[in-house]
């Protein structure tokens, strides 16, 4: 009984780490894009990765925490995104404008904190409604905006989507 606890445990052991090495290099992902990746994260462990035509993303965890990093074909780093599940994950000063802005009333549908090349920011995405699907028909067509915040929790933009 031992050995076959043994073998099924050396199987599923056996099984991880293949997926795992199968994660990280990707299914037709270009070796730059793998070189790049894993210089920039040498800790992460890839989940999976998804491509276009021309962007090549990594879906990993690092220190606990999900990502999706974004690459060009050729290797070049577009940008890091991780999603933030409560307001307390953003700065104070983000947490005070959801509470007492413009939008206060408004029903967060995402939060994310994204990295790339030229600046960090925070997206928030709002909606004028409750949040509560059933709620469509009787209101016509909700509002719906998308918010970007510079590290110091500066307003930078405004979508409409």
């Amino acid at each position: 009984m031992k050995n076959i606890i043994k073998s099924i445990i050396l199987t599923i052991t056996v099984g991880l780490i293949s997926f795992n090495a199968s994660a990280q290099r990707g299914a037709n992902v270009p070796q730059g894009v793998l070189t790049a990746f894993s210089s920039k994260y040498p800790q992460a462990q890839v989940k999976k990765w998804k491509s276009t035509s021309d962007v090549y993303a990594a879906y990993f965890t690092n220190d606990g925490k999900k990502y999706v990093a974004s690459y060009s074909k050729n290797g070049d780093w577009v940008n890091t995104e991780r999603d933030i599940s409560r307001p307390s994950g953003l700065p104070v000063v983000l947490q005070s404008f959801l509470k007492t802005g413009t939008y206060a009333s408004w029903h967060i549908d995402d939060m994310m904190r994204v990295r790339t090349p030229l600046q960090n920011m925070y997206v928030i995405k709002l909606d004028n409604h409750s949040g509560s699907p059933f709620e469509y028909e009787d209101m016509g067509s909700a509002e719906n905006k998308m918010l970007s915040f510079n590290d110091n929790g500066k307003l930078l933009n405004v979508v409409n989507y």
